[in-house]
């Protein structure tokens, strides 16, 4: 065999260094922070995309047996798709249709093609990104952003402002992006088996939830929390288990007073308070009756029963106004624009097909999961300082049926989208187990 020359080895070493920092994941953490102000919201989608292709690129030039060999064209076949919808998403000329579930598809095709090595580095670098973002509101805060960028010369002004209207954040959803953050972040810092890899996971998720605290959001506090709280419990039994019998009461009464504290400060104190303009608990009894109403739409007859509404959201906008609903202490004639719930949201647009689609992928991710818990056998004995992949998968379940129950956190953003898919594929990731700590 002959030997390496010094250009050819210097290569093969820096291909072998980003393949094991996975750096091109920087282009997903750009295109996050970027896609949060309007001026530059297409440039990180393009980054986004561009992520995308370069992970599907990675999986059709892999070589192996004919099953590979069949994924690859499947990958082909996406991209392909892909290319030819770039200016849709770009442009945003299909916000409401079907390019919103087909971003979330290409997320789960992404995952799927990742080993649990990958997921680690992207979730670290998914995590690691409310760092640059927590930065980018200090300095809006402080009101430097101008003069220190144009020193660097670089043009970020727009992107610090963004900081400045938290209200036009969360009409985008913002806070949700923030909040899938800091999860990732959590469980990055489960899964690192390092001391500097858990410090960083660990800076990025709380830098998540100083955004999330930033937006004031209550889903986007409590569904992190509760979520790894439940991932870790559900996925421990038997460390649990085992446990002598006054250890387990102190153990559950610690668990559920911390849930009742958290819902009790952050969800439940902040709007119990009645004003003359705003009865108590408002906002969410007016949510509950919104999503009620989009629910019952696919009862309106005209086979909305069977396929709903469709994606033209005019007919149930119009049968669901604020005053219909009962929510008689906002502006008259005012509408929203989704059900602040999915699965009325899905039922209101696409009827029994739509709950039928939900249930095939929510039968998806549970056979994912599983096949892992099979693997790693979590019901045994498995010390708390381990953390399975099984771990993250219920974690991330719990985190999106909070989400999902509390806003329509698909809608509106692109970005997102692929994230939502990305998350809902982490039971597909390659079975190639990590080594966990000891």
């Amino acid at each position: 065999m002959k030997p390496k020359l010094p250009l050819q080895y210097l290569f093969s070493q820096t291909q072998q260094a980003l393949l094991d920092t996975q750096a091109h994941n920087a282009l997903l953490s750009a295109g996050i922070i970027l896609q949060i102000e309007h001026s530059t919201k297409e440039l990180g989608v393009g980054l986004t995309i561009i992520w995308i292709s370069i992970t599907f690129l990675t999986k059709i030039w892999q070589n192996g047996n004919q099953t590979n060999k069949n994924q690859s064209t499947l990958y082909a076949l996406l991209l392909g798709l892909l290319l030819i919808q770039t200016r849709t998403i770009l442009k945003i000329e299909d916000e409401y249709g079907l390019t919103q579930y087909f971003l979330i598809g290409l997320g789960i095709a992404a995952a799927a093609g990742l080993t649990l090595q990958q997921w680690k580095r992207l979730l670290q670098w998914m995590g690691a990104t409310s760092l640059p973002l927590l930065a980018l509101f200090g300095l809006q805060q402080l009101d430097v952003s101008t003069n220190f960028f144009q020193q660097l010369g670089i043009n970020s002004t727009a992107i610090v402002q963004a900081f400045s209207d938290i209200d036009e954040l969360r009409s985008f959803l913002q806070e949700t992006v923030f909040s899938f953050l800091a999860i990732s972040g959590i469980i990055a810092g489960r899964m690192s088996s390092s001391l500097k890899g858990k410090i960083m996971s660990y800076l990025g998720a709380a830098g998540g939830f100083v955004l999330c605290l930033i937006t004031d959001s209550r889903m986007a506090i409590i569904a992190p929390i509760l979520s790894i709280i439940l991932g870790i419990a559900l996925s421990h039994t038997g460390k649990i288990r085992k446990l002598q019998t006054k250890t387990k009461i102190i153990f559950a009464s610690t668990f559920m007073a911390s849930i009742l504290s958290i819902v009790l400060a952050v969800a439940i104190s902040p709007v119990i308070k009645t004003t003359p303009d705003l009865p108590a608990l408002a906002s969410d009894k007016g949510r509950v009756n919104i999503a009620l109403c989009w629910a019952n739409s696919m009862l309106s007859g005209n086979n909305r029963f069977i396929y709903g509404s469709g994606h033209n959201k005019e007919f149930i906008m119009q049968r669901c106004t604020d005053e219909k609903v009962g929510i008689f202490w906002s502006k008259p004639g005012r509408t929203r624009g989704h059900a602040h719930n999915v699965l009325a949201h899905v039922m209101g647009l696409h009827g029994l097909f739509g709950i039928f689609a939900l249930t095939i992928l929510s039968s998806v991710y549970v056979k994912g999961l599983i096949g892992y818990i099979k693997v790693e056998k979590i019901f045994n004995y498995l010390p708390l300082t381990v953390a399975p992949w099984s771990e993250a998968i219920i974690t991330m379940g719990v985190f999106i049926i909070i989400c999902s129950f509390s806003t329509t956190f698909f809608v509106y953003n692109h970005t997102l989208q692929v994230i939502i898919g990305l998350a809902l594929g982490m039971p597909l990731a390659s079975s190639t187990l990590l080594k966990h700590n000891s």
